[in-house]
Parts: structure tokens; sequence; C-alpha cells
């Protein structure tokens, strides 16, 4: 929130609002269930190590199995919540990387001759190994209509609310890849549910991939899309990993749930 004490104060206030109206997808959850192990089969969720030149951290998304009979919305959408709580108690650039930052940062500071010791030790938490956004990369290779059609519209207007609303992240873009002929027909599924400032953040990449790498680099992508950040199974089987890990942190109602006569009425139409 760019520093607003109020305005943090107000999307801390609607995050819990939301995850409280719906304890179902944010609250009664655990990531050893059977239908969350199911659904991460059908659907591949991953956070992308490091960060772009823009300081923006890499979300990608693709279809595992392209059978629509296995979607579920309901837990993809935990999963994603659950992604996201857990990705938030890790640092956004992992150790070797944020050594390497601080070593550089230490060594210029150091040339100027313009900060004092502990003003560097300071800025080990600054803007410059936290993230300012985040970019999101769907590879919709393999979505049908009939994938569309399974949609539970509750859950995505629940879900979009929820992302442009209480996320606490600054949503930089959105790119689509892999877009199948009939892009027009899911889009008007959806655009209902996306706000004007969010829809001119995604772009439609229709003839290829190679579009992408104009706006994130190529090597903090997936082995398999030209880069080298790793194969999406060795990316997947991490973060499934870091899930079991952080399960009793994500399970623990302390820290998700609020009393009632703390959630404001003024949020209730969510």
């Amino acid at each position: 929130m760019f520093y607003d004490v109020e305005e943090t104060k107000k999307i801390i206030e609607l995050n819990y609002s939301m995850r409280n109206k719906y304890p179902h997808l944010f609250i009664d959850r655990d990531p050893d269930d059977d239908g969350i192990k199911a659904i991460r089969d059908v659907t591949e969720l991953i956070p992308l190590p490091g960060l772009t030149p823009e300081g923006h951290k890499l979300l990608f998304f693709r279809l595992g199995d392209k059978d629509p009979k296995k979607m579920n919305s309901i837990e993809e959408c935990k999963t994603f919540f659950m992604l996201a709580d857990c990705r938030f108690t890790d640092l956004d650039l992992e150790e070797p990387t944020l050594r390497k930052v601080k070593e550089s940062q230490e060594t210029a500071d150091a040339e100027t001759g313009t900060k004092t010791e502990n003003e560097i030790e300071d800025e080990s938490l600054d803007d410059n190994i936290i993230a300012n956004g985040e970019v999101q990369i769907c590879d919709i290779d393999g979505y049908t209509l009939s994938h569309m059609a399974r949609i539970s519209f509750t859950i995505l207007r629940m879900y979009m609310n929820f992302l442009q609303e209480a996320y606490p992240v600054r949503l930089r873009a959105m790119h689509i890849i892999n877009c199948p002929p009939f892009l027009n027909k899911m889009i008007a599924i959806v655009r209902p549910f996306v706000r004007d400032e969010v829809y001119k953040m995604i772009h439609f990449h229709t003839e290829g991939i190679e579009s992408l790498f104009e706006h994130v680099p190529r090597d903090l992508l997936p082995n398999e899309y030209g880069g080298k950040a790793g194969t999406v199974f060795e990316l997947k089987q991490k973060w499934t990993e870091e899930l079991s890990i952080k399960r009793s942190y994500l399970m623990d109602p302390k820290h998700w749930k609020t009393e009632q006569s703390q959630n404001s009425r003024r949020w209730y139409w969510f």
C-alpha cells in the first residue's frame, strides 16, 4: 500500500472479513487432504524463483491433466490461497540470491562512502530485496469450452473480488499464452468479473510465446519454456513439500479466524 497506514488497515480488515465469510475456502483446509492432492495433479500452480529486473515475482499456471471432468473450482481456489499464504512466509529472494544482492549493495555503498555500517544493515530490508509486484503467467493450452462450463460462477466471483480487492500483492500484469481459437468466448465468460483497470493489465499472446519474452526474462521461466528455473515437476515438488511443512500453520484457526464483532459491516456485500 506504498506505506499508507490507513489503506493498509483497510486491506487487512477486508482480507480477514472475506476469509471469515468463506471459511470453507480459507479456514477449513488441509494441504494433505485427498481432494487437494487430486487437484494438484490437475492444475500446476507454481511460484517461480527470483525477481524480474523490475522487482516482480512470477506466478505460473497451467493444466497438468486436461480432462475437464477432473476440475473442481472449490479445491482449485483453496489450493491457490493456501499456496499464497504459504508463500508470504518466505523471502521474495532465495538465500543465495539474497546474499549476492546484499554484497553488491554493500560494495556500492562502501565505495561511495555515503552510508554508515548501521545504515547498510538497515538496507537489507529495503525495496531492493522485496518484490514490488507480481506478474502471473497462465498457459491455457488444453483449455476447452467444456472446462469453462465446469467453472462455478459463485466461486469465480468471490475469487476475483478477493484477488482484486484484498489480495496483499500489487498485480502488475497477467500474460495468457497458448490461446485457443475460441479465446473471445472464454473472455466473454470471465470479463464481467474483472475490473477495467485489471483487464488492461492482461496480455493475450496469440502468436506463440516469443512475445512473452519481451515482458518476462526467459531465464526465469521453467525449462519447458526455454528458461532455467527448473522443470515444472521439480518446481511443483518444491512447493508441494513447502505446503506440507507449513501444514499446521495453514490449518491453525488462530491465524485466520476473527471474532464476528471484528468484521466490519461495510464489507458484508463481498
